[in-house]
């Protein structure tokens, strides 16, 4: 299984930018989203490598929008994988943390 600590800084974003693009969170969304967020550019091939290595572990999955865009959304591993992220640190700030199941989980 693949833990958050065990992925690249850049594909723990593009987790983060999945779960944060309203609309479809297609590849030039994403990239949209992190070039906001990055000094540089992101590169095409950087973001398709990565995208297609999160594929491949499982945390997101890649379905197609139309002839020529795919959209990418996480699997529940992806959102575990998150989830415990946000835990992890909403307990290191001292933040009450986060309710994702409908206030079931404590």
């Amino acid at each position: 299984m693949t833990t958050y600590h065990d992925l690249t800084g850049f594909q723990r974003d593009l987790l983060e930018a999945i779960a944060a693009v309203d609309d479809d969170p297609y590849g030039l969304a994403l990239k949209d989203y992190l070039d906001e967020r990055y000094a540089e550019p992101i590169n095409h091939s950087r973001l398709y490598q990565n995208l297609d290595r999160l594929v491949e572990q499982g945390l997101i999955n890649r379905d197609e929008l139309d002839a020529r865009t795919n959209v990418y959304t996480l699997t529940d591993a992806g959102q575990d994988t998150l989830y415990r992220q946000a835990e992890t640190l909403a307990g290191l700030c001292e933040l009450p943390r986060p309710v994702a199941d409908g206030g079931d989980r404590q």
